[in-house]
């Protein structure tokens, strides 16, 4: 009866509420902090965003930079005679930008001071320079799928004693000054926050999805989409997209500035002359400069509105809001910015949500395959698949469906030379056979007949986000970078009208039967038993030190095969795979089946070596496991092609046979768990990788005691050599006396 398989279900996991909690950015827990300060009666000093010129930036604001002469570090108190955290209350007037290009960043703060639920999420109240003051504050941001807590000290730069970065109008106020600088040090320096896009911060600060809107390619319903947006609570700006790095924020005769964000806070369809007039209201967060065209706040339209309404609508003199009709809005704005808000950030009852998921994954390797004019590797980037059941209230037969792809930790790494990469994703309707082809060799195979139905264009941005309208359905969603073999964290969210299935393409954990069977040899039993008796020398064993030099000698021969030498640690695995008497030695029968597990192999290692230069790429490495017999989940992979790859992502021939000869072991084990022997076991994912570690912590175990018995053996030695001299010694004292 032929060896059974195994495999290896890992137990879905309940959902817990550890998203909903806050974690301590860098590990800094600001109540303790707090503590510590007040005990030992000393201001706070950040040490991971110090008072110094590296906290300001790395090129234009660089420790050698002109724009930095004369800048100075200094608390609130050394500013002013009396600061205050938050003056009365928080204010869009409070944002007044400095001498840094964030007025994105400071647009959506601005917009974050009229939805209180919000704002106290973000500026956790109960803050002051009064009772409790220690110099450190906190603020709460949203990153990649977790909210964090982001603790500053407040020694903020200033020059000739004015901040030099965002203030407030009213002088002895500090809290936008401080939420920069703790969204400076999320980001790695003030420099970093240099331009950048509104949606970027909504999303920060909200934990929504940001999506972008060219105006100049608007949807018919645009007004329709607003008006829903204000409706599900969405941050909204716009921007006028400037022709030069010289016309930012300079102002049109309309009274604009280009360059220059806006936020978008509500909207109103006028009834006038008969006809529905499309209004938007606008906010500059400078607090002042105004549109001046129609319906501003000085038209002459107002005076054909009913006074209530004119006062519902809170038309008043420069403040910096005004609104403005449709039809202009599109013709001088470009670019429309949207957050839509998940369940968690809004508490409004009555306001319509959206059905959100969201997934955390990452481009490394042998799942780096890039876009889909790489056809060879394209297959390989993490897949998605979405199911669609309801359509929409308002559409006619159709879904509508945001998906959001979100690069981790790109703006972080511009002080090295590292920026946003090129990523974008494909969209593909899902076939019926789909089902039955989970492995990646047949995924690989069905990739040529899908068909695309959406995408979305290629961009170098933190996020890239697309609104598609579909019929119900299953489609297949592959997020990439432009370019093959870039490596990245990244975050796949979708948002959903009405209920969804979202799930990630991946394997069952499985060894069939192939794995534990003995393959047969070209040589008759005669002749391979010749052979090891001339290998395997008196002792007729093979050792670990024997199969080294055996293979050495063998692979030395065969240009088509590349190794590293093979290392007594491989060979020790390799005899352990097979060692049934676990002397740590190989007999006939042991080696043969060695032997005919490791031509099995090197004709696998041999197909999937494309290129023919003796090694394979991590990215064929999920397909040649699957040939010996093993199917393995993406984390699997991943973890095998980082043990077993080097840094250029090649896999060497003596790399290839460690790696299944540890594989062997852990199914071996799994079929030792199988208590009941039907094939299967079942564990938790955290079971699993106790379970890794703890096989690759018995091998250390193993090695540590067979060296503690060397070590004992020589200890041993030693001592009976010294009874040895001892006992000559005083045998020729007993002579010469």
């Amino acid at each position: 009866m032929p060896p059974s398989g195994i495999t290896v279900r890992l137990q879905k996991e309940e959902n817990s509420s550890a998203r909903h909690n806050v974690s301590p950015y860098l590990g800094q827990d600001y109540h303790r902090l707090v503590q510590e300060c007040l005990k030992q009666r000393q201001l706070f000093e950040d040490p991971h965003f110090p008072a110094k010129s590296k906290s300001l930036g790395y090129n234009e604001l660089g420790p050698f930079s002109e724009n930095t002469k004369g800048i100075q570090w200094r608390r609130p108190q050394e500013i002013c005679q009396s600061p205050q955290f938050i003056c009365e209350d928080m204010k869009w007037t409070d944002v007044c930008q400095g001498e840094l290009g964030n007025c994105w960043f400071l647009a959506a703060a601005a917009s974050l001071t009229q939805y209180p639920l919000l704002k106290e999420r973000v500026v956790p109240p109960q803050q002051s320079f009064k009772s409790g003051y220690a110099g450190i504050f906190h603020f709460q941001f949203w990153q990649y799928g977790e909210w964090v807590d982001v603790v500053v000290d407040d020694r903020l730069p200033v020059k000739e004693g004015e901040l030099v970065f965002v203030s407030s109008a009213q002088k002895s106020e500090f809290w936008a000054a401080l939420l920069e600088k703790a969204y400076a040090k999320l980001n790695g320096s003030y420099e970093a926050l240099n331009g950048g896009f509104m949606n970027e911060a909504f999303v920060d600060f909200t934990g929504g999805l940001g999506e972008t809107v060219k105006l100049k390619e608007t949807p018919p319903n645009l007004f329709h989409l607003l008006q829903k947006a204000v409706k599900k609570k969405s941050l909204m700006g716009a921007f006028i997209q400037p022709q030069s790095q010289s016309q930012i924020e300079n102002q049109t005769p309309e009274g604009l500035l280009t360059g220059h964000a806006y936020s978008i806070i509500a909207t109103w369809e006028m009834k006038n002359n008969g006809k529905k007039i499309p209004l938007l209201r606008l906010r500059n967060p400078w607090g002042r400069v105004e549109w001046n065209g129609h319906w501003s706040d000085d038209s002459t339209l107002w005076s054909q509105v009913d006074p209530e309404i004119r006062k519902k609508l809170q038309v008043r003199g420069e403040d910096g809001e005004f609104w403005m009709q449709m039809e202009d809005f599109l013709r001088f704005f470009d670019i429309l910015e949207v957050c839509n808000l998940t369940p968690e950030s809004v508490t409004d009852k009555h306001a319509q949500l959206w059905k959100t998921n969201t997934f955390c994954g990452r481009w490394l390797g042998h799942s780096a395959g890039g876009c889909r004019t790489y056809k060879d590797t394209f297959w390989t980037n993490p897949q998605f698949l979405v199911t669609l059941t309801e359509q929409d209230e308002e559409k006619h037969g159709m879904c509508t469906l945001l998906v959001s792809l979100m690069q981790k930790n790109r703006r972080q790494c511009r002080s090295i030379g590292q920026d946003f990469l090129s990523v974008g994703f494909e969209i593909y309707q899902v076939p019926k056979e789909f089902d039955n082809k989970m492995c990646a060799s047949e995924r690989k195979n069905l990739f040529s007949s899908l068909v695309s139905v959406a995408s979305c264009s290629f961009m170098d941005e933190r996020d890239v986000t697309g609104r598609y309208q579909l019929p119900p359905g299953r489609y297949l969603l592959i997020p990439s970078t432009f370019q093959p073999h870039q490596e990245s964290d990244f975050i796949m969210r979708i948002f959903t009208e009405k209920q969804h299935t979202f799930i990630e393409i991946d394997c069952e954990i499985r060894a069939n039967g192939n794995v534990f069977k003995e393959n047969a040899l070209k040589d008759t039993m005669e002749e391979f038993s010749a052979q090891f008796a001339r290998l395997s020398g008196e002792d007729q064993e093979i050792s670990p030190e024997e199969l080294q030099r055996i293979l050495i000698q063998i692979t030395s021969k065969n240009t088509h095969l590349k190794t590293n030498g093979f290392s007594l640690d491989i060979c020790r695995k390799l005899v352990k795979m097979v060692d049934l008497n676990c002397n740590g030695k190989l007999q006939l029968e042991e080696f043969r089946k060695l032997w005919s597990k490791i031509k099995e192999w090197e004709k696998i290692f041999t197909n999937y070596d494309k290129d023919r230069s003796g090694t394979m790429d991590v990215q064929e490495l999920c397909l040649a496991l699957e040939a010996a017999g093993f199917t393995l989940n993406n984390q699997l992979v991943e973890s095998l092609c980082q043990k077993y790859g080097n840094n250029v992502r090649q896999v060497y021939f003596d790399s290839f046979l460690s790696c299944l000869a540890y594989l062997v072991c852990v199914f071996e084990q799994c079929r030792i768990m199988d208590k009941n022997k039907d094939g299967v076991i079942c564990i938790s994912k955290e079971e699993a990788s106790i379970y890794i570690k703890g096989t690759i912590y018995l091998h250390l175990q193993v090695f540590l005691l067979n060296l503690s018995i060397i070590l004992f053996l020589l200890l041993c030695c030693l001592c009976l050599l010294q009874s040895c001299y001892w006992l000559a010694r005083s045998f020729v004292i007993i002579i010469s006396t």
